[in-house]
């Protein structure tokens, strides 16, 4: 497939948005240590952002529609670069959770954008094709962001972190600006109320409710599972420094090589067939993190996280399908339930990490699954997709 220019300024604005949204996962032991804080105190600083995405999503979505996709994405980044530059400023844990809340907020304008731009720019038989893309820019900007986070506060501190995170962002910026085409079959709403009103309609739509409550459940296991195993890891018997930790998340790029094939399987098996048997490999992933032998742990992360990412993509594109008008506004609705998840997952967890441990972790997020497994049996297809549109609908957000 010839590489175009749009394609490429789509899957830079996915890498961009998740190199700051789980930037702290990789710092959570450090960040104790420097701010003298527990726990659940510090887990915050990854609540906070997810908090922030969840309750801005679907009014960026509005924004999209009313205002334009690619306008609303550049400044939603440009936004994010600022307060990515801000966070390496604080000097209390409370100012860093203030920063994170607002990196949080405006992050949905870039999703909701891009998504939306996916679904409107290209035909049905590629669009599965390009939110596969995307996810895997997300997958590739969530491993860099935890990974090169880590590396330079091992080296250089936490606030080095957030420095270099926020220079990457800023050079993406002119980057997308010079690629990413204007749109050519975006139709303004005629107000941000008219946008907003399609809440209601889509607030009424079952499958996309179906959809929604998926997503939550993704992201409460995959940031409950990669926000505890760092506890986990850096104790005995492990004792993992930072540096070391950070390598753990190479274990996200088995998702861009998951990701571009889940739509084809889907089309062959059926989405509920392969969404229920990505869950199941992502529970059997869960239960050998049990060990102490930490390459079965690495193994088990590996195939915890090919199962969770599998799923988000074949959820991605159903959510501007199904949506009947305002594409963004159901975007946004999609990541706050999305995100919502991931908020809760960061932080319920905490007080079982302070009762029993990594176990009990495991067996929180074991259940969130098997509600997952539930929802997908009960409203996913049942047939293999046989049509370009129906394979639109299996292409995350």
């Amino acid at each position: 497939m010839r590489i175009e220019r749009g394609q490429v300024a789509v899957v830079a604005a996915g890498m961009c948005a998740f190199f700051n949204m789980y930037i702290t996962q990789a710092l959570l032991p450090e960040l104790r240590r420097a701010f003298g804080a527990g726990v659940a105190q510090v887990s915050l600083t990854v609540t906070a952002t997810t908090l922030g995405v969840a309750f801005a999503a679907p009014f960026a979505g509005s924004l999209a529609d009313r205002f334009g996709r690619k306008r609303v994405l550049l400044i939603a980044l440009a936004l994010l670069t600022l307060a990515t530059f801000g966070a390496a400023s604080a000097d209390r844990l409370g100012v860093l959770l203030v920063w994170r809340a607002l990196q949080g907020i405006v992050i949905p304008g870039i999703f909701a954008s891009a998504v939306a731009y996916i679904a409107e720019e290209w035909p049905p038989a590629e669009a599965a094709t390009m939110a596969s893309l995307y996810v895997a820019g997300t997958v590739l900007g969530s491993f860099c962001g935890r990974f090169i986070s880590g590396l330079v506060t091992d080296a250089y501190g936490w606030r080095s972190a957030f420095l270099v995170m926020g220079l990457i962002n800023l050079s993406f910026l002119p980057l997308i600006a010079g690629l990413l085409p204007q749109s050519r079959r975006f139709t303004p709403s005629t107000s941000l109320l008219a946008s907003l009103s399609g809440v209601s309609r889509h607030l009424r739509n079952a499958p996309l409710l179906a959809t929604y409550g998926v997503g939550f459940t993704l992201l409460f296991a995959q940031v409950g599972t990669f926000t505890y195993i760092n506890f986990y890891l850096s104790e005995a018997p492990f004792g993992l420094s930072t540096h070391a930790l950070s390598f753990i998340f190479f274990v996200f790029l088995i998702g861009m090589a998951v990701t571009p094939f889940s739509g084809r399987w889907a089309l062959r098996w059926s989405p509920r067939t392969v969404g229920l048997a990505a869950l199941a490999t992502s529970a059997l992933g869960l239960a050998l993190t049990l060990s102490h032998w930490l390459p079965q742990i690495i193994l088990g992360l590996v195939l915890s996280s090919a199962g969770i990412f599998i799923v988000q993509s074949l959820a991605t594109a159903t959510v501007p399908r199904l949506a009947q008008g305002a594409r963004s506004a159901a975007v946004g609705l999609y990541l706050t339930s999305y995100y919502f998840g991931g908020s809760v997952g960061a932080s319920l967890p905490a007080s079982l990490w302070s009762f029993a441990g990594w176990p009990a972790c495991v067996a929180l997020v074991l259940a969130v699954q098997l509600f997952a497994a539930l929802l997908i049996h009960a409203t996913w297809a049942v047939r293999p997709a046989r049509s370009t549109a129906a394979l639109t609908a299996v292409g995350e957000a």
